[in-house]
């Protein structure tokens, strides 16, 4: 496969489950025992203990948000590279931008990225990205994608970082599986990209959508 026509699908096959620790843990764990499949998508509606950056709590109402983690086998994108660590920084900027593109088709503009791994509209927190990556010596094998983003919810905690919900942007309920298959289209055409033209142009295209907010 040459990296100028990859193939790549994320989102298939779909597993839901109900309530769930973490979708990532899930995710890992389903890797380390030999059962995953590259570019399946674990969907959860309740996670008891969602992981966030630096050991965070993802807070989230029961059925109205998307949690989920997308698993990718690294040699499935390009069978005979050696997939490094550095590999990585292009990578997690493709994810990004593959979440900000979705949420951005929704929302009709605002959307943000705030590094390392949070999606913003206007100032506001709508959700967050943890990527948990496998080695095996110094080769990158396997990732784990995990994703929550604000749908439906209107009442969050008040240690939420000044949170927003695609609803309360829009004034309407969401049908969270038709968004889930949004937001897979959206990350597959994105790691095409960065498959396609590199880090740098993908760091590039990164750098045009990053907001600055300072600690939040």
């Amino acid at each position: 496969m040459s990296p100028a026509t990859p193939i790549v699908i994320l989102g298939a096959p779909l597993i839901e489950l109900s309530t769930i620790d973490s979708t990532n843990i899930y995710a890992m764990a389903q890797i380390k025992e030999g059962l995953a499949k590259s570019g399946s998508c674990f969907r959860a509606d309740y996670q008891t203990h969602g992981k966030g950056q630096h050991g965070r709590i993802w807070e989230s109402n029961k059925g109205q948000n998307l949690l989920c983690s997308y698993i990718l086998e690294l040699k499935e994108l390009e069978p005979h590279k050696k997939w490094e660590p550095k590999d990585q920084i292009g990578f997690s900027a493709a994810i990004a931008l593959g979440i900000r593109a979705f949420f951005d088709a929704h929302t009709k503009g605002d959307t943000r990225i705030k590094r390392p791994n949070d999606i913003y509209w206007r100032d506001r927190k709508a959700g967050g990205i943890l990527i948990e990556n496998l080695l095996r010596g110094t080769e990158w094998t396997w990732s784990v994608i995990g994703i929550g983003i604000n749908i439906n919810q209107t009442a969050f905690s008040p240690d939420a970082p000044n949170p927003v919900s695609l609803k309360q942007i829009t004034g309407r309920d969401w049908e969270i599986l038709s968004l889930q298959e949004a937001l897979s289209k959206a990350l597959t055409n994105s790691i095409i990209d960065w498959l396609k033209n590199g880090e740098t142009k993908t760091l590039q295209h990164l750098d045009q959508h990053v907001i600055e907010l300072g600690h939040q």
